[in-house]
């Protein structure tokens, strides 16, 4: 056979095997004809070498195929996020309008986060039984049994054996600590206290709640009138630049003044999409604050438009002391604080020593198989007072105590600063919604002032008093006042909750409304 028909055979059969190789990478592939039953083939027997290279493809392909019909077919992907899938359930369920109080009750119901400070006080109490349970006596019950057996020194396998019984039985301890110098209650009072603190943030994760729930309700409402608001410029813009057109098309005014008056008809267009945007972006977050979905399908009351307009500066005093005594995280602080002061006292008790009593109860049957008869059963009792006292352990627990002195200093130290904050949290609150009440008043009058103003502007340019620019420039300022307007509401929405926050009192508004009347009472 010629070299040149052997190398050619060859890569026959290597082709074949790369190709059965990038193919069925998942299937053994048996070993390869050998090189030498290739050429003992013969020179004339090319066409049927390869005939051999190509079924021998061929049958492995079919065993791959074949292989992949029998191995399981992987199943469909199903929703594994539960998380999700629950999301999607909590719909508002409602025709009609959400007015705000209905809203927070949604959120209460969906909001995860409330759960998860609900979950925090449940572990709280659970680890405050756990320090409660030292309490009670400890009782320990075991039981053993003990087979022996035992062949004479120097007898043979089969001999008699010299030990051969069975001792078993059940025995009992009753322990109690009696004294511990205090450690005990100081413990149980550590973790009274985190229970207390877990419920204090509890409350103030409702109330962290709400509050997040009333800024993205009014930033929604805004946002909806924001919108109106924008419709009434488009509506504005489009009533110049009619009349522009009408005086341009008598030949009363140039092309400018229709290209001006255009232009400022497109740009509240523009202005427009803008704040549909906008309420897009805040009904989003609206949904969220609640819980529920950002595609879910719901509409908002507008809030009670009467608010209060004045408020006796003499009051923000009481704010201040009432924020002190009913905010829930400043209630957290103090509760820490006593938290760590008893856990002070726990540290102390474990450089001195404890008292325990206890009983011991046991019972011991025997079984003799040399001796059947033999009885030797036998019960014990006990009573034990015990004194235990690390006398020296390389001042461990002496720096436990330093350690949970300093820990006590801390959290003393972050109250006083969480009553710093506070109050300064209350009084720039305060000065927020009177700020805001005070800019609501000069926004109305400004707003007044420029409808008033265009109306005018407008009637004086169909009657050629006025320029464009004048219109134009008129138009403007009542757009601006427009916004200003909504600014100005949504601001005292926000600042008068925010303050009702910063004060731990749901019902600030009512307090703030009587001190109100007082004031102009007075």
């Amino acid at each position: 056979m010629k070299s040149y028909d052997k190398r050619r055979i060859t890569f026959i059969s290597i082709f074949g095997f790369l190709l059965l190789a990038s193919g069925c990478s998942t299937t053994r592939i048996p070993a390869a004809p050998s090189r030498l039953s290739v050429v003992a083939a013969g020179a004339g027997e090319k066409e049927q070498a390869r005939d051999f290279a190509r079924n021998f493809v061929n049958q492995k392909k079919n065993e791959t195929r074949q292989a992949e019909r029998i191995k399981p077919q992987a199943k469909p992907a199903k929703i594994t996020d539960f998380a999700w899938a629950s999301i999607q359930k909590q719909k508002a369920k409602s025709e009609k309008a959400f007015s705000l109080t209905e809203l927070i009750d949604l959120a209460l119901k969906n909001n995860p986060q409330t759960r998860q400070s609900w979950e925090n006080t449940r572990v709280a109490r659970a680890v405050e039984r756990q320090a409660e349970s030292a309490l009670y006596p400890q009782l320990n019950i075991s039981a053993t049994a003990t087979r022996e057996k035992q062949l004479a020194n120097g007898s043979p396998v089969n001999a008699p054996v010299k030990l051969n019984d069975f001792n078993y039985g059940p025995s009992a301890q009753l322990t109690y600590l009696l004294l511990d110098f205090g450690g005990r209650s100081s413990r149980i009072e550590s973790t009274l206290q985190k229970v207390v603190e877990a419920n204090s943030q509890y409350d103030q994760s409702l109330q962290d709640l709400i509050l997040n729930v009333q800024t993205a309700y009014y930033n929604y409402y805004s946002s909806q009138s924001a919108v109106e608001a924008a419709e009434l410029d488009v509506e504005n813009t489009k009533t110049d630049y009619d009349a522009a057109q009408q005086r341009f098309d008598v030949g009363l005014v140039p092309k400018l003044d229709v290209l001006q008056a255009k232009s400022n008809y497109e740009n509240s267009l523009f202005n427009l999409e803008n704040a549909k945007g906008a309420l897009k972006t805040a009904k989003a977050v609206l949904a969220q604050a609640i819980g529920v979905a950002a595609d879910t399908n719901f509409d908002i009351v507008s809030p009670d438009k009467e608010l209060p307009t004045a408020i006796n500066e003499d009051d923000v005093s009481r704010l201040i002391a009432e924020a002190m005594q009913k905010r829930p995280d400043i209630s957290a602080f103090r509760a820490e604080l006593k938290s760590k002061q008893a856990a002070a006292k726990a540290a102390l008790s474990d450089v001195l020593p404890n008292l325990n009593l206890g009983l011991n109860a046991q019972e011991n049957r025997y079984k003799y198989y040399n001796s059947p008869g033999t009885k030797n059963d036998q019960r014990d009792y006990s009573g034990f007072a015990s004194v235990n006292w690390d006398i020296f352990d390389g001042f461990n627990n002496w720096n436990k105590k330093k350690q949970a002195d300093y820990e006590a200093n801390i959290a003393m130290d972050n109250l006083i600063q969480a009553e710093l904050e506070i109050s300064s949290d209350v009084w720039i609150k305060y000065y927020d919604f009177n700020t805001a009440v005070q800019k609501l008043k000069y926004g109305q009058s400004f707003f007044d002032t420029s409808m008033t103003s265009y109306e005018l502007a407008l009637e004086s340019y169909k009657a050629g008093l006025k320029s464009i620019l004048d219109l134009l420039q008129a138009q403007s300022n009542l757009s601006q006042a427009r916004s200003r307007l909504i600014q100005s509401k949504q601001d005292v929405f926000i600042t008068l909750a925010g303050l009702a926050h910063s004060t731990g009192t749901p019902n600030i508004k009512i307090g703030l409304a009587k001190s109100s009347s007082r004031s102009k009472g007075d």
